[in-house]
């Protein structure tokens, strides 16, 4: 099955937050998928963190996959992004995560920081797309999140 290409930001916030899509993109699956792990981790102990740090660095890595294959070949000259698509939406789900908790639980105050970090880095994740889609922004290989 084929995809119109990367779905814009907030298609991305919006299966972060756990809300149903229209369509069946990968990105939109995983990027929920990761959300899910990271609201987990917020229950979980230190000592048990590992497998659902694996899972996230298998999400991570199918996200990468997914976009090498269905983004152009970049331009020779392409900028390098400092990030692997898999990363970015992997802390695009965690921001939605401490963004809820924070409007959960926190003063006025840190949910503002927490929406204007969440808004920031939806931001730069469109810029990525649309220069990934443009063929003037080219990806690192996968390396483990952050």
């Amino acid at each position: 099955m084929t995809f119109a290409g990367l779905p814009d930001k907030h298609a991305v916030l919006a299966a972060c937050r756990g809300l149903p899509t229209m369509t069946d993109h990968p990105m939109l699956d995983a990027a929920g998928e990761l959300a899910i792990l990271h609201q987990t981790r917020e229950h979980t102990p230190l000592s048990a963190l590992e497998h659902i740090d694996r899972q996230r660095t298998h999400v991570i890595s199918a996200i990468d996959q997914w976009v090498a294959a269905a983004t152009p070949i970049p331009f020779p000259a392409a900028r390098l992004s400092t990030h692997t698509m898999g990363q970015v939406i992997d802390q695009l789900a965690q921001l939605t995560v401490h963004t809820h908790i924070a409007l959960a639980t926190a003063p006025d105050g840190l949910f503002y920081d927490a929406s204007l970090q969440l808004a920031e880095a939806a931001d730069a994740y469109q810029d990525l797309a649309n220069e990934l889609s443009c063929g003037i922004r080219r990806l690192r290989q996968h390396t483990t999140p952050q």
